[in-house]
């Protein structure tokens, strides 16, 4: 398990810091993003007449956020950018399984060892 999680860290560290940035940055501009100024509704003459739903304005920096989510979904790289998105999960997946799996390992084997000198003394 080691030398695959070895193998495979340069691999995907490139792909999951991207995803980490842009995941940070989409959180930041949602915080910071202030609404902009929405004119009102034009009172309508017609009672009957469907209104049209206001128009959405976005800021300059929730301009920046929806650019930013699409990089972070991977919809702004065609479906290349949805299957490297989907990698980036799988090898957190695995990374984190791995991680686990290893030092699980190191754990029980520290504690069979512990063992072997106490019953030794």
């Amino acid at each position: 398990m080691r030398r695959w999680h070895r193998l495979l860290a340069p691999w995907f560290a490139l792909l999951l810091l991207i995803l980490a940035a842009t995941g940070i940055a989409t959180q930041l501009t949602s915080v910071f993003d202030t609404p902009a100024a929405r004119p009102a509704p034009a009172a309508s003459t017609l009672a009957d007449a469907p209104s049209a739903p206001p128009k959405k304005t976005r800021s300059a920096l929730g301009s920046w956020n929806h650019w930013i989510k699409k990089i972070h979904s991977g919809e702004e790289f065609g479906p290349v950018g949805i299957a490297l998105n989907l990698a980036g999960g799988a090898a957190l997946l695995f990374f984190a399984g791995s991680g686990l799996w290893m030092y699980i390992d190191m754990w029980t084997r520290r504690r069979r060892s512990r063992r072997a000198r106490s019953d030794r003394a």
